[in-house]
């Protein structure tokens, strides 16, 4: 029981830390960080020690708890006064043969305010007590702050409280408004005892040891033992002494306690888990949905059409328009506005269904850097956007296209010329290959050239502008893809953490 009770405030403590940092503000007096010092501190009193059961008795100044510890003692253990605060520190008696020390260190008690009860004289008078670890606590209305914050330590670590009331100030206040409505989750390990009787008469004892049970169940602990004692004359001792006997035979005041502080505990961190959503949900389709919505923003198609024109510049062929110069447009950063809302839709998409805080942490953790991302998204753009082609085969084609046109150019010059001649009576000798002048060679030459990179040229060159505004196309949206994972990173440890709170609540909760 112990051993899984140890595993149930490990998991509240990984729900409690997963959920405390991301509180706004992670206030160290909230319920979640005071649930996560619950988780550790059950975890670790159930290591020490599953076979002791620490009882402290708390009262305020006169309520005679120093006495009762020595009476349940049968020893003058601590010091008792009527008048003034005598219990400045926790005095502890352990009823065994060994001390457990590493229990009494980590319960903040002196060494040498450690008492053990275990004698041979007692022969078996103790034994029903052995493993019982008494505590006797500071009073709680001393001026001394350290003295009540020490009592407030103790009362939170004890397994069994028993409250030490005397007749004087049974009803006070602070006591039933501080403390005992405090205990009400705990009222299975609480005990009221009502000290000093033999200061009133029976009569008077009766009807207020009656109206502090009323008192008592007003606090919220209905079915609290409330017992009548007097560490003078010893009336009630054995019966506190038979209820602290029944407590360690059991050796479940200890879990009794810690496991109604967890389940109070995991009704604070219940409305922190809700539906399945862990940190896969930054997916592809989460990062291609921001991509898309940056690219928009930062307007990716332009850029990528400007790619396609520059290359037709570049390529220069017959029949381009050269008025605009290949010379690629500047990336300038995206519009704020079209970033933040790109952003906050899918911020608020993935945060859907989410309990309170974790949407918000979401949208936080998201638009962190929402200044600055357009100069972010505008360089990686600029990084990646590769440089204009130099086109050599393009030039080559131009070289060749402007020869063949000179030497049809130069074959019909040739050709007139040649009819000029005749005109004037003139018939000079034409050089010929195979019967075929080289005007004529030349001006056919040159056209059978010339024609089809006109013809030919324009639409392989589309094609190739096409395929090139694809690839730049391509290399932007690998960038802006980049950057939408670097904006949705902290998202996903976000719903991490909340996948991490979820499940290690469920196993907290089994």
């Amino acid at each position: 029981m112990s051993a899984d009770l140890v595993d149930r405030f490990d998991a509240l403590e990984r729900v409690a830390g997963a959920a405390w940092p991301h509180l706004s503000p992670p206030d160290v007096a909230h319920p979640v960080a005071r649930t996560r010092d619950l988780a550790r501190r059950g975890a670790t009193r159930l290591r020490l020690s599953a076979d002791h059961t620490v009882v402290v008795l708390a009262g305020a100044t006169g309520s005679g708890k120093s006495s009762l510890f020595n009476a349940l003692a049968r020893m003058e253990l601590s010091p008792a006064s009527e008048l003034r605060p005598t219990t400045d520190a926790a005095h502890a008696c352990v009823w065994g043969a060994d001390q457990p020390a590493p229990l009494l260190d980590w319960l903040g008690v002196d060494r040498w305010r450690r008492f053990l009860r275990e004698s041979v004289l007692d022969a078996e008078r103790e034994a029903p007590l052995r493993g019982l670890v008494l505590v006797d606590l500071p009073d709680m209305d001393t001026v001394a702050d350290t003295h009540r914050l020490e009592m407030d330590r103790l009362v939170e670590l004890a397994d069994l409280v028993v409250w030490v009331l005397d007749p004087q100030k049974y009803a006070d206040q602070t006591v039933h408004d501080e403390y005992l409505r405090r205990m009400h989750r705990l009222r299975e390990v609480t005990v009221v005892v009502f000290n000093q009787v033999d200061r009133l008469a029976p009569a008077d004892a009766s009807r207020c040891l009656a109206d502090l049970t009323r008192l008592v169940e007003a606090d919220g602990l209905a079915g609290v033992p409330v017992l009548a004692t007097s560490a003078a004359t010893g009336e009630g001792v054995d019966d506190l002494r038979a209820l602290l006997e029944k407590a360690v035979a059991g050796r479940g005041a200890a879990v009794a306690r810690l496991a109604a502080e967890l389940t109070s505990a995991l009704s604070t961190v219940a409305p922190l888990v809700g539906p399945d959503i862990g940190p896969d949900a930054v997916g592809r389709e989460a990062v291609r949905e921001l991509a898309d919505r940056l690219s928009v923003a930062a307007g990716v198609a332009a850029v990528s059409a400007d790619a396609e024109r520059i290359y037709l510049r570049r390529a220069g062929l017959p029949g381009s328009r050269r008025r605009e110069p290949a010379v690629p447009t500047a990336i300038v950063p995206a519009d704020p506005v079209a970033v933040a809302v790109a952003v906050r839709r899918v911020a608020a998409r993935l945060a859907s269904g989410l309990p309170t805080p974790w949407p918000d942490e979401v949208r936080r953790v998201a638009t962190a850097d929402l200044d600055r991302l357009p100069y972010v998204l505008a360089g990686a753009l600029a990084a990646a956007r590769p440089r204009p082609p130099q086109a050599p085969l393009w030039r080559l084609a131009r070289l060749v296209w402007w020869l063949a046109v000179l030497v049809g150019a130069a074959g019909i010059g040739w050709t007139g010329w040649y009819g000029a001649a005749r005109y004037n009576g003139t018939t000079p000798d034409l050089p010929d290959v195979g019967g075929v002048a080289w005007p004529l060679l030349m001006v056919a030459g040159g056209a059978m050239v010339a024609l089809p990179l006109v013809l030919l040229g324009r639409p392989l060159a589309a094609g190739r502008a096409r395929h090139y505004r694809s690839r730049v196309d391509r290399r932007l949206r690998h960038a802006t893809a980049a950057v939408a994972r670097e904006v949705l990173a902290p998202v996903r440890g976000v719903l991490r953490d909340y996948a991490e709170a979820r499940a290690s609540y469920h196993v907290a909760a089994s």
